[in-house]
């Protein structure tokens, strides 16, 4: 319905901008993935609200996408179903494998009615490195992306690298070269501006679960075989029989094809003392622990982005990182890098070197200049 401006002129309603978040809606599990979904989320609504009418959208096994009130459950939204019409968008915002693949015939219809469809690409590894996932989620992601390339206009990359590492994927695996469109949306790092609730920061904090006072490594992220968790243990269980009292403490869910490595490590003579393992932190928590450590080590053998590389950056830590391109393109903000290949033994020592450095101040690192609200800013601009 067209709407009378002051000088009496008709003008079109704004464009609807639909923003799935059909899991994180459900169910937010705290993970990196969620942490980009939630702060691009609510940036995009903060960013977006004056040229797009913005809906938050989810769908589940009884009930095709339709708006839900998110963050916010008291606030009033009609809960129809999507349609679309000329102008309007949906972006696939949320990793919503399952979701999409069942709603593709209403997600077609949204496009035949005129509207675009966007989605957000994270990495392509469960196509390129099948083995380093389980064979039902390498089937599910395969499934989800020979549906949205039938769908999308376009494709949000969330580094330069993914951006290739796509244009790669559709162009052997599809015989596409042309036709879509894409755009990289550069990462936020500030944890607080992915909280559903920012006042819960300024309440009293929950007593902490181990010594913070004492230097520590950190580790971020899932365990799961391509983040190099095994080799970073190696390297320090051979500094621990040496001697050297530095802790190293991970945090992150448990993943898949690492039950060798989850008894490895709660058998490990260190655990419990040296060795620390949390699976279940919280977003403020897990920014308390990057406050305290001494820096972050990055062992990924493969990445789309990286992100607790970027959010280790942003609370001035030091990153050792894994000696990839991915990781060397934040290079002049100070990281120090390990050799991709080399024994436990060559890693320790550049642990210790890097730990000796860094406790003794002399790494130097300089924060990232994102925000993810110049993120959502790219990001509208580039569907726009």
């Amino acid at each position: 319905r067209c709407k009378i401006t002051p000088s009496g002129v008709q003008s079109s309603p704004p464009r609807r901008l639909y923003i799935d978040l059909a899991v994180i809606s459900r169910h937010d599990a705290g993970t990196g993935i969620q942490r980009v979904v939630r702060a691009l989320a609510l940036a995009i609504r903060e960013e977006g609200a004056e040229e797009w009418d913005i809906r938050f959208v989810t769908a589940d096994r009884h009930r095709p996408y339709h708006s839900i009130s998110w963050p916010d459950a008291s606030v009033i939204v009609d809960h129809a179903e999507i349609e679309g019409r000329p102008g309007d968008l949906f972006i696939g915002l949320d990793f919503s494998l399952d979701t999409v693949r069942r709603y593709r015939r209403q997600l077609t219809r949204f496009r035949n009615d005129g509207g675009h469809l966007w989605f957000l690409i994270f990495d392509l590894l469960p196509v390129e490195r099948s083995d380093w996932f389980s064979p039902n989620n390498v089937l599910r992601y395969k499934a989800w992306l020979d549906t949205i390339v039938g769908l999308a206009e376009g494709f949000l990359c969330i580094s330069d690298q993914t951006e290739r590492d796509l244009q790669r994927v559709l162009a052997v695996r599809y015989g596409l070269t042309s036709g879509y469109r894409t755009a990289v949306v550069a990462m936020g790092y500030d944890i607080r501006e992915s909280l559903l609730d920012p006042t819960s920061a300024e309440g009293p904090a929950s007593p902490a679960r181990f010594d913070m006072s004492l230097p520590f490594s950190l580790m971020v992220g899932t365990l799961e075989p391509r983040k190099g968790h095994a080799d970073i243990l190696a390297a320090f269980s051979a500094l621990w029989r040496q001697g050297a009292d530095d802790r190293l403490v991970l945090v992150g869910r448990l993943g898949w094809h690492v039950e060798d490595l989850r008894d490895a490590i709660k058998a490990h003579p260190e655990y419990g003392g040296k060795l620390l393992w949390f699976d279940d932190v919280d977003d403020l928590e897990l920014e308390r622990i990057y406050k305290a450590c001494h820096g972050v080590i990055i062992a990924s053998h493969a990445e789309g982005f990286g992100l607790p590389l970027i959010e280790a950056l942003g609370h001035d830590k030091s990153v050792l990182a894994r000696d990839l391109p991915i990781f060397r393109v934040h290079e002049e903000l100070g990281l120090h890098y390990f050799p991709a290949d080399t024994s436990s033994c060559e890693l320790g020592d550049c642990i210790r070197q890097w730990i000796e450095n860094a406790r003794a101040g002399r790494i130097k690192v300089a924060r990232p200049s994102a925000s993810w609200k110049a993120s959502a800013q790219g990001l509208l601009l580039a569907i726009a």
